[in-house]
């Protein structure tokens, strides 16, 4: 199974009162060979939410997140293309995980999103309290 990590669930593995828990779903995800995948913009995402962060730390958290991903994707015009014509407003990051071929798409928000059929989504906001 391919699965995507968004900005948020990424912050959350940083720095939410949870992240043990979220941690613990991960590991279990890893032993049934689940793949993790994000991308460039999510990443851009998580260094803006988290604010100011020493270059030291971005580092680290950089690398952390290319140890647990299988692959991090780049941001395409098409894409972007994509995300402006669709009317349901899913977001960019949704839109790239649908045109990389993901299964399942992980999120950590409070705030009700658009979600498209083809993707399974889980919030973990709710579920991990």
């Amino acid at each position: 199974m391919k699965l995507y990590l968004d900005a948020s669930f990424l912050e959350a593995l940083i720095r939410s009162e949870t992240k043990e828990n979220i941690q613990q779903i991960l590991l279990g995800e890893m032993d049934s060979h689940t793949r993790f995948f994000t991308s460039a913009y999510s990443i851009h995402l998580l260094f803006v939410s988290l604010g100011s962060t020493t270059v030291e730390q971005k580092r680290m958290i950089l690398r952390n997140i290319e140890d647990l991903t299988d692959g991090i994707f780049s941001i395409s015009m098409d894409e972007i293309r994509s995300e402006l014509l669709l009317e349901q407003g899913l977001g960019l990051e949704q839109v790239i995980a649908l045109s990389q071929g993901m299964d399942v798409f992980y999120e950590y928000s409070n705030q009700k999103k658009t979600t498209h059929p083809l993707l399974k989504v889980r919030n973990f906001f709710g579920e991990t309290k």
